[in-house]
């Protein structure tokens, strides 16, 4: 299930993110330091998202639990796939949260350059 719910919020925010412009380059690109959700492309820079999926709730929108440990492990991340990807451009880090309504309609707010 928790598998699950995370594939539909990458492919919402995915989705969403191509409609702005951006352009997949991959999803769930795992390394022995964690793994990264997508990575895209926008303009001149490489886009690490972080992708949180939410029912309505009073814990808080998604974007609030990427904390700095979780910010730590998404640097290290990405550093690891400069080097295995041998990409030396510019690289910046932003959070898609995607709230789904009893509906199945989805609130999606997206924060550029996150951190």
């Amino acid at each position: 299930m928790h598998k699950e719910r995370g594939v539909q919020g990458e492919a919402i925010a995915a989705y969403y993110l191509q409609k702005k412009g951006y352009i997949l380059l991959t999803k769930n690109w795992s390394c022995k330091v964690g793994e990264l959700d997508l990575v895209m492309q926008h303009d001149s820079t490489r886009v690490i998202v972080e992708v949180r999926l939410r029912s309505p709730t009073s814990y808080g929108a998604g974007f609030e639990t990427v904390g700095w440990q979780k910010q730590q492990k998404l640097i290290r991340a990405a550093k690891y796939y400069q080097q295995k990807e041998r990409y030396w451009g510019d690289i910046r880090f932003d959070v898609v949260s995607i709230t789904l309504t009893n509906n199945k309609t989805a609130k999606i707010e997206h924060i550029d350059n996150a951190f």
